[in-house]
């Protein structure tokens, strides 16, 4: 008796506290992302002496909140269900919040564990195993898989940051470019998240920003949600300052950018100067914002390192377990391609015909380093050219780019 009064009385104040909160989405944290643009227009305007207009300044500013204006309350995330056989360790992920992820820095959710079913017997082995050697021997032992390599992953954040930059530099309104420039640094801000990705410090005796590498992306489906809050809340430490430091100089580089554009008269001008200044910025973000090694970009992307895993001894869903000691979540292998290309095309044929706004397609782990490809000097990769439709809403201010969800690019 005195066990189930203990247990009605902590759920009873867990239920009080979430419902306090619930329509607050108290696990993210907007004043950071505030904060990382009104920083850095200042930086920019003290080291370069460009200013933005504040019409410029409000878009941007509303453009890096909305990424988080369609994330689930805490209450919504204590309700989603895990997945079957992950030992309650494993959150399934909607639709939308799938297709929002890589906004926010973050790859797919892994796949559930397989079963013993014959499907999945036969699916297990197109996998493709990680070394053990790799992994730490503290991890909880829950064997998920990723769709997707790290590669994959800054792919499709370097495509992100495209069609938001195409549209930014040619929009007629602003406001409106600004705010496609917010969508984007909300993006790379979460990359620098302790929540969402584990970097390496920057190094030199100055500690100089730009140096910073990424260890690992955290995907969504792994991550404690109790420690995503005070993660993204720090403003005191490198990670806070290397995204202003940033965010100053992609700042700098989208006001020459959008004043090229601005400047020519016809789509044709304005698709060859988007596009010449885009390729600039996607260059900065390639040396100084993803780096990444090449061991660690053929890794599977996902999981969630000590601390911050739902596998952790802070993570919010241990109500009456008691402490436990911390650990990672990692996934140990890649599905099959075939198996990672079904799940893309099915998350997006879902998403169409629930008649969703929201946009979803992602590259295959076959496509090639766009970084590589960019810093060659070559011509732009066809996944990173702005489109003449991308140019042409811009131009008219159609309501396709009013929200972050511009219309996917098709990708091979």
């Amino acid at each position: 008796m005195h066990i189930l009064s203990k247990w009605f009385l902590h759920g009873f104040l867990y239920f009080v506290v979430l419902s306090a909160v619930a329509s607050e989405a108290a696990a993210y944290t907007v004043d950071n992302h505030r904060q990382s643009v009104v920083a850095g227009a200042a930086l920019c305007e003290s080291q370069h002496g460009l200013s933005l207009p504040n019409s410029v300044l409000i878009g941007m500013i509303d453009g890096v909140l909305e990424p988080d204006q369609i994330t689930p309350s805490t209450f919504q995330m204590v309700l989603q269900r895990v997945e079957p056989g992950s030992r309650g360790r494993q959150r399934r992920v909607s639709l939308e919040r799938i297709a929002a992820q890589s906004l926010h820095g973050s790859p797919n959710p892994t796949r559930t564990v397989y079963s013993n079913s014959a499907v999945d017997r036969a699916a297990l082995r197109e996998t493709t195993a990680r070394n053990p050697a790799e992994l730490s021997p503290d991890r909880y032992d829950i064997d998920v898989y990723s769709y997707d390599t790290n590669l994959a992953l800054r792919n499709k954040l370097l495509i992100n940051a495209s069609q938001f930059l195409c549209v930014s530099f040619a929009h007629r309104d602003p406001e409106q470019a600004g705010r496609k420039f917010g969508n984007m640094i909300h993006m790379i801000g979460d990359t620098y998240s302790a929540s969402h990705v584990q970097r390496t410090p920057p190094t030199g005796r100055n500690g100089d920003c730009g140096t910073e590498k990424i260890e690992w992306h955290f995907s969504m489906d792994l991550v404690s949600w109790k420690q995503h809050t005070p993660a993204d809340k720090e403003t005191g430490g490198w990670r806070f300052r290397c995204l202003v430091s940033h965010t100053s100089e992609l700042i700098r580089l989208w006001i020459d950018g959008r004043s090229a554009a601005m400047a020519a008269s016809t789509e044709a001008g304005k698709m060859t100067r988007s596009q010449a200044h885009v390729t600039r910025s996607l260059r900065y973000l390639c040396r100084f914002v993803l780096r990444e090694d090449e061991a660690v970009l053929q890794r599977p992307a996902g999981g969630a390192a000590v601390g911050f895993s739902s596998a952790s001894g802070t993570d919010n869903w241990a109500i009456l377990a008691g402490p436990r000691r911390d650990r990672s979540i990692e996934p140990v292998g890649l599905t099959g391609e075939a198996e990672a290309r079904a799940f893309h095309r099915d998350v997006a044929a879902r998403l169409k015909r629930r008649g969703s706004q929201v946009q979803y397609s992602y590259p295959s782990r076959q496509m090639g380093d766009l970084c590589k490809a960019l810093s060659a000097g070559a011509a732009v990769p066809e996944p990173l050219r702005c489109t003449s439709n991308e140019i042409g809403w811009a131009m008219a201010g159609d309501e396709k780019v009013r929200s972050m969800w511009i219309p996917a690019r098709p990708l091979p």
